[in-house]
């Protein structure tokens, strides 16, 4: 008898679907590279108005516009050192966030669905 049974077909596994994690935000990674990029071109625009301001500085000849013109000369300066350093320092930061941090995934994840109960722990 168990030779004339009738062969019964496997049912197929059933598809589980795997949740698709939702891209991350790059918006803080894109704000700050594009605040260094406007921070290191004010410091190009910064350093021409010190060499512009100096050369005011070189022309003068009377004393207390030359003081002035050189502590103006000074400022902008520093000004434009300080914005380039600022500036390269957030291009770098963006590009850090943007290129090489990777997302954070949680390390424990519960998935309620109905029919389905899940618990994965990932390390």
């Amino acid at each position: 008898m168990a030779a004339c049974a009738y062969a019964q077909a496997a049912s197929p596994f059933p598809e589980v679907a795997l949740p698709h994690p939702e891209p991350p935000s790059h918006r803080w990674a894109y704000v700050t590279l594009g605040t260094g990029a406007l921070l290191v071109g004010g410091s190009f625009l910064l350093a021409s108005r010190a060499d512009d301001t100096y050369r005011s500085y070189l022309e003068a000849t009377q004393l207390d516009q030359i003081g002035r013109l050189y502590d103006r000369t000074v400022l902008y300066d520093r000004l434009a050192t300080g914005t380039l350093l600022s500036g390269e320092a957030l291009l770098a930061t963006g590009i850090y966030l943007r290129f090489l941090r990777k997302p954070r995934t949680p390390a424990v994840t519960l998935i309620l669905e109905p029919g389905r109960c899940a618990l994965a722990y990932r390390f």
